[in-house]
């Protein structure tokens, strides 16, 4: 997806890491962070938090990270992955970010199979139970 953008692969341990970042702000490309843990590096809370201005008498968007002032690129976006199971942010990180679970369960796997297989041997139980779902919704 970003690889056609010259996605930026780090982590928070790369040498010159702010620095890094503060270069794909300004030019707009996507970082990726990996192995993330449950701290995160408050160097990047301007960007977590989108703490975007624009200069006095000019239109560019400005951020500020460390002691720089940088330029700002709409298309700059940030990516974190952890390695982790079951990871426990604080809620201060929660709220700066978008956490999705990419963590497939058995029990998941087991109620997806169960709905394909209802689906072709019992189109009509499928039915009634979409229509269940809509009318709980309506309600």
């Amino acid at each position: 997806m970003e690889k056609d953008n010259d996605l930026i692969i780090m982590k928070f341990t790369t040498q010159n890491f702010l620095r890094t970042m503060s270069s794909a702000v300004s030019i707009g490309k996507p970082v990726l962070v990996e192995d993330v843990e449950e701290y995160l590096d408050p160097g990047i809370d301007p960007i977590l938090q989108k703490q975007i201005y624009v200069a006095d008498g000019s239109k560019i968007k400005q951020i500020k990270i460390g002691d720089s002032n940088i330029d700002y690129d709409d298309l700059y976006k940030l990516y974190m992955t952890t390695k982790m199971p079951n990871p426990h942010y604080l809620p201060e990180i929660c709220i700066k970010v978008t956490l999705i679970n990419f963590t497939v369960t058995f029990s998941g796997l087991e109620d997806q199979m169960l709905g394909d297989v209802v689906v072709q041997e019992k189109p009509a139980i499928e039915k009634k139970k979409n229509e269940i779902i809509v009318q709980m919704a309506n309600d």
